[in-house]
This record gives C-alpha cells, sequence and structure tokens, in this order.
C-alpha cells in the first residue's frame, strides 16, 4: 500500500477476531458492514485529511480539491483510470490500492499559470456481493470562475472497463449540473460523493455494497 491510504485493512481475519463472527461464513457484505462501522476508527479519517490538507499547504495558494475516498467495498479497490478536464494531479498520485477499511487521500490542483479550475474522474474498480467487476467512477468540479459557477460533485458505478471508452464528455455535462452532493445505487453498490463551496473544498467519496 502507498504513503496515501490510511487505516488498517478490515479482512475476513479481522472478522474472525470479533464475536459476533466466531463460527459464521463471512461474506464480502459483512466485511463492508465493518469497514462502515469503522470508518473513523483510530483516527484514520483524519489522518486522511492531514495528509492532503499538508499537500495543498506545501502546494500554494490557486484553486485545488482536496480529496478524500473511502473503501467499504469488502474488498480491495485498484485504480484502473482517471480523466482532467482542467488541471492536474498533485505531487501523490491517486492511491494504486485501498483496501477495504482505508482511506486514499489526494490532492488535485488547477494548472499553473492557467485561468482554469480543478475538474476531474477517477475510477476505481471493485466487486459487487456476487463477485461481478464493477466501476466507481468518483467525480469532482471545481470552477476557476466564482461569478456564476459553484463547485460540483457526481458519482456513478458501472459494469468493468465500462470507462475504457470514451464518456467523459457525456459526464462533464452531468457533472457540471449536479450539485454539491450525489450518490448513485447499481448493481448492489453505492457511491456516495460530496464537496464543500470553496476554492479549495473537501472532496469526499465513499464506495460500499447495498447491505454494508
Amino acid at each position: 500500500m502507498g504513503s496515501n491510504v490510511f487505516g488498517n485493512p478490515i479482512t475476513t481475519k479481522t472478522l474472525e477476531q470479533m464475536p459476533e463472527y466466531i463460527g459464521k461464513k463471512i461474506t464480502r457484505t459483512d466485511r463492508a458492514h465493518v469497514a462502515m462501522n469503522m470508518k473513523n476508527a483510530e483516527g484514520k479519517d483524519v489522518k486522511a485529511r492531514e495528509f492532503v490538507e499538508d499537500l495543498k499547504e506545501k502546494w500554494g495558494n490557486g484553486v485545488s480539491t482536496l480529496c478524500v475516498i473511502y473503501n467499504a467495498t469488502g474488498d480491495t479497490i485498484r485504480h484502473v483510470g482517471s480523466h482532467d478536464w482542467y488541471g492536474h494531479i498533485g505531487d501523490s498520485p491517486y492511491p494504486s490500492e485501498i483496501a477495504n477499511g482505508q482511506w486514499g487521500a489526494f490532492l488535485h490542483v488547477k494548472t499553473s499559470g492557467a485561468s482554469s479550475g480543478s475538474v476531474a474522474a477517477t475510477v476505481y474498480r471493485g466487486l459487487n456481493e456476487a463477485g461481478q467487476v464493477c466501476d466507481w467512477m468518483l467525480s469532482w468540479y471545481n470552477p476557476w470562475s466564482r461569478l456564476f459557477d459553484d463547485n460540483q460533485a457526481y458519482t456513478e458505478i458501472r459494469e468493468g472497463h465500462h470507462y475504457e471508452e470514451d464518456h467523459w464528455d457525456y459526464i462533464y455535462n452531468i457533472l457540471k449540473n449536479k450539485g454539491l452532493s450525489y450518490t448513485d445505487n447499481w448493481n448492489g453498490c453505492i457511491s456516495s460523493v460530496s464537496t464543500g463551496s470553496s476554492t479549495s473544498p473537501i472532496f469526499e467519496g465513499v464506495m460500499k455494497l447495498v447491505d454494508a
């Protein structure tokens, strides 16, 4: 795991040490449920936020998006793609893997010297309860001009490899009108995102299973 993931992975072995799961067949949804219950355990959420706030401080002034995303899907998810409409990833890359029960953190920033904002999407691949491959897409819209515009957040879940095709114009037109929070429920999976209304907001995403 990289330096920009926070928290101990929640695995089958984790649950086997818990009284309520002793002798029980542990499912992916069980692991996801415990991960949701332990979303803020041992200060891992605070550590993720402090990490990305430190990235922001080192980067300096200007439009940027401080991203923290949580995995409660029951298994490790893997980064499989991203798309920049405006801006680019900061000094820390997208976490390549985020284990169940971990936060990932990264900073997305405007292009230096350009009158543009931080508008992008990232894609993570995991499994639903039935073991089918699904891709979680999380996106943020943080414009440079604030006169007639505000931040937006949008997410959706589709079948594995969906975002290897060029859906980005379609997604952008949805994203720029979605508001500060959004939740998608698809094929037994849920993805929720929210953002603040400042030039450098915290963008938070949570990926989980329906019964978690």
